[in-house]
């Protein structure tokens, strides 16, 4: 009496499994790469297995990002003597119970402001004024660090730069990333202005960050390059090491999977992310320069989106596509196949 309810219960699992994993397209790229290698397989002159899985380097810990920056105390009496202006309605935000804790957005904000006061208070006691204007400069100097904090050291920076997000989707169009490119442009502009003490509107640079975190796109970019790069070293190599022995009804079969994964699927991907990279990286390393001197762990993790560092994540990825059109280029030739047409 009981099996007819027990096998429903593992029938609408079994369901709800297959609905998840369908809903989830973080790796639905790895799959159009791993038939890419299985089709080649089914040659008897192939034999290749799924690249191991080389991470880039992962977002440093927050501890190991976050630049320290110095800590402004006032006085009871100094903050009584500064009520006429508005460093002691900042300073008292900032040593408030929810200022110990602000989060490092709020917090470089706070440094504007602060900096602000300072600057535009006339103090009559030389001394504190002397003082003040010290910790003025000194904060100046230490904008970019703040700024920098505000980028890569809080929630938003975590799922933005997460690898865990898997790749970009295969659908990806840089038509979808225009909310991001308006963002970091925004962001840019700030970072470029940080020695004219912007006015930020706190709602606008908070949603902006926002739409970094919603994005997740410069971990999706990492781990696509990294793990497209892979495969196409992984097939490069094998397609190098075939002989003479290949041409003739071998080489016509491996045209057609080349032709089937690569040209009409895995090629046209990789195209629109190259296009997406190069309205977006640009706009990140700048960040990351205005951002520096940056932590070791956080110089180490954004050197891999360099454009032109040849150890960089995005170099490594261009030299496997190369590699990988030049073998089976060369491969073509030697058995007088026309890439573009029949054999």
């Amino acid at each position: 009496m009981l099996k007819k309810p027990f096998l429903s219960v593992i029938l609408l699992g079994g369901i709800i499994l297959a609905g998840v994993a369908g809903c989830d397209t973080r790796f639905k790229a790895e799959d159009v790469l791993s038939e890419y290698v299985t089709d080649l397989n089914r040659s008897q002159f192939v034999s290749l297995s799924s690249p191991a899985m080389a991470m880039p380097i992962s977002l440093p810990a927050s501890r190991d990002r976050q630049q320290s920056l110095t800590q402004f105390d006032i006085g009871l009496l100094d903050f009584l003597s500064l009520q006429q202006c508005d460093v002691g309605i900042v300073a008292g935000r900032k040593n408030s119970i929810l200022g110990k804790v602000m989060p490092d957005s709020q917090r470089f904000l706070y440094e504007l402001d602060i900096i602000r006061a300072i600057e535009s208070c006339d103090i009559n006691n030389e001394s504190l004024s002397k003082e003040l204007n010290q910790i003025a400069q000194k904060k100046r100097l230490e904008l970019p660090k703040a700024f920098g904090n505000a980028l890569f050291n809080g929630a938003e920076s975590e799922a933005f730069f997460g690898l865990s997000n898997g790749y970009l989707p295969l659908n990806y169009s840089t038509a979808e990333q225009q909310a991001l490119l308006d963002a970091l442009n925004r962001l840019l502009d700030i970072g470029e202005n940080l020695a004219d003490l912007p006015l930020i509107d706190a709602n606008v640079f908070e949603g902006d960050l926002k739409v970094l975190m919603d994005s997740e796109y410069a971990g999706r970019l990492l781990y696509s390059l990294a793990r497209i790069a892979s495969y196409l070293n992984l097939v490069a190599n094998k397609v190098s090491a075939l002989d003479g022995d290949i041409c003739g009804a071998p080489i016509t079969y491996l045209k057609q999977q080349f032709q089937a994964h690569y040209v009409e699927v895995i090629q046209p991907y990789m195209g629109r992310i190259n296009r997406g990279a190069y309205q977006v990286l640009p706009l990140m390393n700048r960040l990351f320069e205005i951002s520096e001197p940056l932590s070791r762990g956080m110089s180490d993790f954004s050197h891999q989106f360099s454009l032109s560092e040849s150890d960089g994540v995005w170099q490594r990825y261009q030299q496997a596509s190369q590699l990988h059109a030049k073998q089976w280029s060369t491969l073509f030739t030697r058995c007088s196949v026309s890439i573009g047409g029949k054999s």
